[in-house]
């Protein structure tokens, strides 16, 4: 690390040094972990209008569990964006492809 010291700023060294980093390291990570399963199981070939409410579904979840003492501008950004991701779910035919779904009833 002594080799790279000199590349880092004094403000990426109190970032890193700060006693809250590594937690909010894992805290960033427990949102990222599912956005990341829910781009790819959208990419799919076999991706339905099911699997997007689903996935929005997953991620609102996530979202709520994030703790309230968390970086709290990006906890109001990621719900905004949810917000209006869900508004733009806000149709009926998306509602019938959730429920018509095999997952949805656990077949």
């Amino acid at each position: 690390m002594d080799e790279y010291a000199n590349l880092l700023t004094v403000k990426i060294k109190a970032i890193i040094q700060g006693r809250n980093f590594f937690s909010d390291l894992k805290i960033l990570a427990f949102v990222l972990n599912p956005l990341r399963k829910t781009i790819l199981s959208l990419e799919a070939r076999t991706a339905t209008l099911a699997d997007c409410f689903l996935s929005m579904a997953r991620l609102g979840a996530v979202l709520k569990n994030l703790p309230r003492d968390f970086n709290r501008d990006f906890r109001n950004h990621c719900h905004s964006v949810m917000n209006k991701r869900f508004e733009e779910f806000d149709d009926d035919r998306y509602l019938l492809c959730f429920y018509l779904h095999p997952q949805f009833r656990g077949i």
